[in-house]
C-alpha cells in the first residue's frame, strides 16, 4: 500500500508557475523574461506556455496557457495553475516604542524590513534596494514622487511576486524612488490585499483571496 501510495504522489502533476516580464520591444518581437531565462520571441510564435500575440514600442499582449495578458515594458506577470497567493493567512504585528509597525518584504530571495504606511499608495523602496532585490525598475514607466525633502524621480514598475512575512502576493504594483537611500514602505498596492483590524495594540492583517 505504502508503495502505492508513493506511486500514486508522483503521478500527480505539481503546481506550475510561469513568470513572465516584458524586457523590450523591436518592431514584431519582443524581448521576454521567462522563468528567469531572456528570449526573444515574434508575434504568434510560443514557446512553451507562452505565446506573443501582439507588440507595440511600450506594450505587448501575451497568451499565458488559457489566460491573456497585457504586459508594460518592465512588467511582470506570474500565472500559476495553483495561486499560492490565493490561500488564506494572516500576520499579526507588534508596534515598536513610536507606534510604527513593520514586516518584512521578501523579493527574489533577498528579504528587507519595510515600515506599514497607509498613507502611501505603492509598496515603495529606494532604487539601490530595488537593484539589490534583482528589480529591473528602469523598464518602468517614469513618474514623480512626493517625499519629505520634495519631489523626485520614480518608476513605477509591477513586480511579479513579493512576500511579506511568509505570505505570497503576485503582481503587486510598487514605485522605486531615485534615490540611494531611505526606508522600504509597505502602501496600499500590499495592504489592499488584506483586511485589516486592530486588536488592542496588534495590528492584524488577513489576508483576502485574490485573482
Amino acid at each position: 500500500m505504502k508503495q502505492l501510495a508513493l506511486l500514486l504522489a508522483l503521478m500527480i502533476p505539481p503546481a506550475l508557475a510561469t513568470e513572465v516580464t516584458l524586457l523590450a520591444a523591436m518592431g514584431n518581437k519582443g524581448i521576454l523574461l521567462i522563468d528567469g531565462q531572456k528570449k526573444t520571441l515574434a508575434v504568434g510564435q510560443q514557446l512553451g506556455e507562452v505565446k506573443l500575440l501582439a507588440v507595440s514600442s511600450e506594450q505587448a499582449t501575451v497568451m499565458i496557457g488559457t489566460r491573456q495578458r497585457q504586459l508594460l515594458l518592465g512588467q511582470g506577470y506570474i500565472a500559476s495553475n495553483k495561486a499560492e497567493s490565493d490561500s488564506a493567512g494572516s500576520l499579526t504585528l507588534s508596534p515598536d516604542a513610536q507606534g510604527h509597525y513593520f514586516a518584512d518584504i521578501a523579493v527574489r530571495g533577498i528579504s528587507q524590513r519595510g515600515i506599514i504606511d497607509t498613507g502611501a499608495s505603492l509598496l515603495s523602496m529606494p532604487r539601490n534596494l530595488a537593484s539589490n532585490m534583482g528589480v529591473d525598475y528602469k523598464q518602468g514607466i517614469e513618474a514623480r514622487t512626493q517625499t519629505a525633502n520634495g519631489t523626485i524621480k520614480s518608476w513605477q514598475i509591477t513586480i511579479a511576486q513579493i512576500r511579506i512575512g511568509s505570505l505570497l502576493l503576485n503582481n503587486v504594483q510598487a514605485s522605486v524612488r531615485d534615490q540611494d537611500n531611505g526606508p522600504l514602505l509597505i502602501g496600499n498596492s500590499v495592504l489592499n490585499r488584506f483586511q485589516m483590524k486592530r486588536e488592542q495594540e496588534l495590528l492584524i492583517l488577513q489576508k483576502k483571496n485574490y485573482q
